[in-house]
């Protein structure tokens, strides 16, 4: 959810794990080395940083992989372990969802990529010059409504206000762009926002009805879902802590309504259907292969551990899929077809710019694969 090229910091988190060699070892079981070298970096990382709890999947279909692991505690007032089947707020990985419902329309004539934000919202800032494809892939200079200085006073003051998806786009549209339409990539809620609003515009359904017909029930994922508003969200979980934007690094598992995030963060679900799902998502089946294969070549390198972004992905290596952060849980998501390879890391704390799941991700498929990943 927050904006996620804040998070482009060196690999500091290693904590001497420079020691530990990323060169595939010579042992009769390799699959069994491989895994104690995760389990020894995901156990570092709980000894030696502020990190409450880890749930980690790496699944090598190939070689025979199928690693699920907890570490740490869900909750550190109690000190319960860490669950791998609890659900987890999935963040910013909900955009993989918008986008591709928004793909899907494409696919069936509803509209284009080029089509004009006008089209739809004449009314919007400078809608006459960005497309649809710009919302998509974080080109249309929008300011991120979440840096709002009013916005973030309104969690201290109103912190279960709920927010309409028109609210935060125009949050979004009254600020300075950071750039004009198509000159430059900034990571942007809003843009998701307005294309969950395009999405309910052209169907004449909700984004939640939309994302739970095309995805979630076809796909059966029993453990997933879309939310509107509350604080809570379903199943059982652990408890999420910090929030750096508001130097609160306290519980903050429930305290704010999730119509902030909307069609650019509010969705929740566990590990292993978030593997079923991102497999899915990069290895087809979803959108036409046509669409699909666009989807997987259409990258502007951004820098960094962020590599690549495209149509509502990033590509890091050859591993595709997103990342999220929202107040208290940070996670993963990725998939390489080439490798054949699935990667699901999700903390149950943000701590924005000392470690974050992408560190990890990066730190796995080196184990995996060397520097060729």
């Amino acid at each position: 959810m927050r904006n996620f090229n804040r998070f482009l910091f060196p690999l500091l988190f290693l904590l001497g794990l420079s020691q530990i060699s990323c060169n595939k070892p010579s042992t009769s079981n390799p699959n069994q080395a491989y895994l104690d070298q995760l389990k020894i970096v995901t156990d570092s990382i709980i000894q030696n940083t502020t990190v409450p709890g880890i749930v980690a999947i790496v699944v090598d279909h190939q070689r025979g992989i199928n690693w699920l692991y907890a570490a740490g505690v869900s909750d550190k007032e109690t000190q319960a372990p860490m669950d791998s089947s609890y659900t987890f707020r999935i963040a910013s990985n909900t955009k993989t969802f918008t986008a591709t419902v928004l793909l899907q329309l494409v696919d069936e004539g509803k509209l284009t990529l080029n089509d004009k934000l006008s089209d739809y919202f004449p009314d919007y800032p400078k809608s006459d010059s960005i497309t649809v494809g710009m919302l998509l892939n974080m080109t249309s200079g929008i300011f991120d409504y979440f840096y709002d200085g009013q916005f973030l006073d309104s969690y201290l003051t109103n912190p279960l206000k709920v927010y309409s998806p028109l609210e935060l786009a125009t949050i979004g549209g009254s600020n300075p762009f950071t750039s004009n339409p198509g000159a430059g990539w900034a990571y942007s809620n809003t843009n998701y926002i307005l294309l969950g609003m395009i999405i309910e515009k052209i169907t004449g359904n909700s984004i939640e009805e939309e994302i739970n017909n095309r995805i979630i029930l076809p796909m059966q994922l029993t453990h997933t879902g879309y939310l509107n508003t509350g604080t809570d969200f379903p199943g059982p979980h652990a408890r999420g802590y910090y929030f750096p934007d508001l130097n609160d690094y306290g519980d903050m598992t429930a305290p704010y309504d999730i119509s902030r995030a909307g069609a650019a963060g509010s969705m929740y679900s566990t590990p292993r259907e978030m593997q079923r799902y991102v497999e899915q998502l990069v290895g087809g089946g979803l959108l036409s292969d046509t669409l699909q294969n666009r989807r997987l070549n259409d990258m502007q390198y951004v820098g960094g551990l962020f590599g690549n972004y495209g149509l509502g992905l990033l590509k890091n290596g050859s591993f595709y899929g997103h990342g999220g952060t929202l107040w208290g849980f940070t996670s993963v998501i990725f998939h390489s077809n080439e490798k054949n390879s699935t990667i699901v890391i999700y903390f149950n704390c943000d701590l924005e710019t000392t470690i974050h799941p992408l560190n990890l991700f990066q730190r796995y498929a080196e184990i995996l694969y060397g520097n060729d990943y």
